[in-house]
């Protein structure tokens, strides 16, 4: 009997995932892209981001399967930069390599992402390729199956232009699952790079949702845009991206260092510009303060009772954005109710 084995994909992070079958030994490799965080320097300034090395994906698997190990077979993941690039003589550059070559030659060459608003764009097919290549998916007898995770209100012309991406990419087929799923009462609050997915759930079934454009890219616009009127220069969004993810950090922390990252001046060239985490918060705080108030709004939907379970075991807050720092804080001041942070690749 032949049975499909499917890859699923998200699209919608700022770092874009695959999540693959582990059977055993050498089915798939997992890796993560570094994201370009801030790592420490000398003194309290960070660096935000800069040339990065291409990242690989790196086996985790062991000789001996997971039965013979005594634990439980689970999936890995393999993910990889959600951009392409470029440069003057029509070459592609994928991933990190597409990051790095930005510093190389800022006035030729151009860096897009191919997974724009969770609709696949150019390049989008070697994306999701080069995801399956590093997930050993074509290591296999059969050509691999995709299952794209999407969001509830996905169009048929979205997803018809899903499938072609899926198959120009190698799949042998393509299937759809939405992102926003929970199982008993919850209110979910899916964050995304391109956006947001509320969802009101009672016993499982879907009482009520709302996807907002308020998520990482409105985030990294927003600091883009602070940091340009106090520096003039202008970053970008990736650059935005690693601003806002040391920023977070910090505050966390309860720090406030000086980062470093690099922005082009009005001259066309990069330069080094500097800025406080805590400077960065005003180009954070507008966002956070949009997806609060449609969690609000969503909750005057609930039940008495339904609440009630929401006080006892808070909103779920999933996605890119649930380890920002002020997001669930926020959400707990405003609307009282505790907030259960589920961590995912951000």
């Amino acid at each position: 009997m032949i049975f499909d084995t499917w890859y699923t994909l998200d699209p919608g992070a700022d770092v874009c995932t695959m999540t693959c079958p582990k059977t055993g030994t050498g089915t798939a490799g997992s890796g993560r892209s570094e994201s370009g965080d801030a790592k420490e320097t000398a003194g309290e300034t960070q660096s935000a981001t800069g040339p990065v090395p291409a990242a690989s994906a790196q086996s985790t698997d062991s000789p001996a399967s997971p039965k013979e190990a005594g634990v439980e077979a689970r999936p890995v993941q393999v993910s990889i930069r959600s951009l392409a690039g470029e440069d003057a003589s029509g070459q592609i550059w994928l991933g990190e390599d597409a990051m790095k070559r930005l510093y190389e030659g800022p006035r030729d060459y151009k860096v897009w992402r191919p997974f724009d608003q969770e609709r696949p764009g150019r390049e989008s097919a070697a994306l999701i390729g080069l995801l399956l290549r590093q997930a050993g998916a074509f290591d296999r007898f059969l050509s691999p199956c995709l299952q794209v995770r999407t969001r509830l209100d996905i169009t048929e012309e979205e997803k018809e232009l899903w499938k072609k991406t899926g198959l120009e990419a190698g799949a042998r087929k393509v299937r759809f699952v939405p992102r926003l799923q929970e199982s008993g009462t919850a209110l979910v609050i899916q964050t995304g790079y391109a956006g947001t997915e509320l969802g009101l759930f009672a016993g499982g079934r879907l009482v009520k949702s709302q996807y907002i454009l308020f998520g990482g890219r409105a985030m990294d616009e927003d600091i883009q845009q602070l940091v340009a009127r106090r520096t003039r220069c202008l970053l970008h969004l990736e650059d935005a991206r690693a601003l806002r993810l040391s920023a977070s950090q910090a505050l966390w922390k309860g720090t406030n260092p000086l980062l470093e990252v690099s922005g082009l001046n009005r001259y066309g060239e990069y330069e080094t510009v500097q800025i406080r985490a805590a400077a960065l918060w005003p180009g954070m705080k507008p966002v956070i303060d949009q997806i609060v108030s449609w969690t609000g709004s969503l909750l005057e939907a609930a039940s008495m009772e339904a609440r009630e379970l929401f006080m006892k075991e808070g909103l779920s807050l999933r996605g890119s954005l649930s380890a920002c720092f002020g997001l669930p804080q926020t959400l707990v001041q405003t609307l009282g109710y505790p907030v259960r942070r589920e961590e995912e690749h951000a």
